[in-house]
């Protein structure tokens, strides 16, 4: 079974910023997973939209807090939360607010394939 130690994990330094890929590691073809690691002042170009591949986003942050603007909405986020990017058109960027924060990078396209359904099934039973 794949698992990924993020703190070991070899970063790749690009004009986006210093990235983890996670695809291959963790052997998952279906959706993209990357993180990213920043510091507060560092500048990459991450500013983007998916209007072309209609790929949703979200975003976890694992450590440290960044700032997520979305759209025309910003909002500031800590480990343990979960920002979205559901409409691929939506203009999206972030940078980290604290040294070494640490983001996980989700993205897939935006069909329902009914994704943890299960849950609220079992628990009606």
């Amino acid at each position: 079974m794949p698992v990924v130690d993020l703190t070991d994990h070899p970063t790749v330094k690009t004009p986006y910023g210093r990235w983890q890929p996670l695809n291959g590691p963790l052997g998952v073809a279906g959706f993209g997973i990357s993180a990213i690691v920043c510091d507060p002042g560092e500048e990459f170009d991450i500013e983007h939209d998916e209007t072309d591949s209609g790929q949703q986003e979200a975003y976890v942050v694992v450590s440290g807090r960044a700032a997520f603007r979305i759209g025309d909405e910003q909002v500031e986020a800590g480990p343990g939360q979960v920002v979205s990017a559901p409409d691929p058109a939506a203009v999206r960027s972030y940078g980290a607010l604290e040294p070494g924060t640490r983001i996980v990078c989700i993205g897939g396209i935006g069909s329902d394939p009914g994704y943890g359904t299960w849950i609220s099934d079992a628990a009606e039973s």
